[in-house]
C-alpha cells in the first residue's frame, strides 16, 4: 500500500491560500474543469489547495504538512469548508469523525492511490489560519466554527525591532512611528470603547512621507475611527482629530480630513498641532512620555 510509507520525495510541505468574498468550496477542494491535452478538450477533476495538502499528508505520514489560510475571516467559511467542517474535530491530531467524499473527489483520490472511501485528517496535516479582528469582515464566523480552532491572540508589539525603525516625516522632520502609535491607540480605545480599531505596528510597512501618512493613517482615523463621532452640527467629545491650540480666527479646535489638503494645514500646522494634542492627552496618564522629532 503506497500510503504505508513515503511514495516519493517530499519537495514542498507548505500549502498556502487566501480567502476572499468569491472564494468557495470548489476553489478550496477542487472541481471538474475543462482541460486541454494534446489539442483534445476534456473535463477532469482539478484539485485545489486542500486536496493537494491532504494527499501530500497521506503520502508522507512521517513529515509535517502545513495548510495555511490567510485572511480566513474575509471568506464565507461555512460555504468554503462545507462538510469538511466535520473534520475539524480532532483527537490526537486525527479527525474524530470521518466524512464521505463526493463521487468526483473519491475517484480522484483513488487515482492518486490514497484512501478514497472516507476523509479523515491525519495527525501530520496542520491547518493554520490568520485573521485581523479589526477588519470589517464581510462574513462573520459562527461560534461552532471558531471553537474548533486553537486561537492565539497576537498583541501589538511596540518594541518590534523592525517597526521601531519606522518614521513619519512631517514638515521635513521625522517622528517615531511606534511612539505615535502608542498615543493614538490610547485615543482610539477611549473613543470607540473597543480594542478592534487600534492600528498594529505594521499598519505601515516602512517609513512614510507626509503624503503617505495623510492618505493612509489619517484617512483611516477619519473614515474608520472618527466617522461616527463627527458631523457638521455636532462633534462628540471623544472625537480626537484636534489641534493643541486653535488660531484666534478659528472657532473650533477640530479639523476634518479634507482640511489636511487646505490652506488651514499650511506648513503642516494641523498635523503638528495634532501630534501635540495627542501628547498632551497621553501625558495625563504618562507624564514622562515624550514625542519629539528624531535627530539626524
Amino acid at each position: 500500500n503506497p500510503t504505508d510509507g513515503q511514495k516519493d520525495n517530499l519537495t514542498n510541505n507548505i500549502f498556502r491560500t487566501t480567502f476572499h468574498p468569491d472564494y468557495d468550496y470548489a476553489t478550496f477542494v477542487g472541481c471538474f474543469k475543462p482541460v486541454k491535452e494534446d489539442n483534445v478538450l476534456d473535463y477532469k477533476f482539478v484539485p485545489q489547495v486542500f486536496t493537494n495538502a491532504y494527499i501530500c499528508a497521506l503520502r508522507h505520514k512521517e513529515d509535517p504538512v502545513y495548510l495555511i489560510i490567510e485572511e480566513i475571516n474575509r471568506g464565507n467559511c461555512a460555504q468554503i469548508f462545507g462538510d469538511l467542517f466535520q473534520l475539524l474535530d480532532r483527537k490526537n491530531g486525527v479527525s474524530t469523525y470521518a466524512i464521505k467524499p463526493d463521487t468526483e473527489l473519491s475517484k480522484f483520490l483513488a487515482s492518486e492511490d490514497v484512501p478514497s472511501e472516507e476523509l479523515r485528517l491525519p495527525n501530520n496535516l496542520h491547518i493554520f489560519a490568520t485573521m485581523n479582528t479589526s477588519d470589517q469582515s464581510l462574513f462573520p464566523m459562527d461560534s461552532a466554527f471558531k471553537r474548533r480552532w486553537a486561537m492565539e491572540y497576537k498583541p501589538i508589539n511596540y518594541s518590534n525591532d523592525v517597526a521601531s525603525q519606522f518614521t513619519i516625516e512631517v514638515a521635513g522632520k521625522k517622528y517615531s512611528w511606534v511612539k505615535f502609535l502608542k498615543m493614538v491607540n490610547e485615543m482610539i480605545i477611549n473613543a470607540t470603547d473597543s480594542e478592534d480599531k487600534q492600528m498594529g505596528e505594521f499598519f505601515i510597512k516602512s517609513s512614510v512621507s507626509e503624503k503617505e501618512f495623510i492618505n493612509k493613517v489619517m484617512f483611516y482615523l477619519w473614515n474608520d475611527v472618527c466617522k461616527d463621532l463627527y458631523n457638521p452640527r455636532h462633534v462628540q467629545g471623544a472625537f480626537f482629530l484636534r489641534v493643541d491650540e486653535k488660531l484666534p480666527t478659528e472657532k473650533n479646535d477640530y479639523f476634518t480630513f479634507a482640511e489636511l489638503y487646505s490652506d488651514k494645514n499650511q506648513d503642516s500646522r494641523l498635523l503638528i498641532g495634532f501630534f501635540k494634542y495627542l501628547l498632551k492627552k497621553y501625558q495625563e496618564e504618562n507624564p514622562e512620555y515624550t514625542f519629539e522629532p528624531i535627530e539626524g
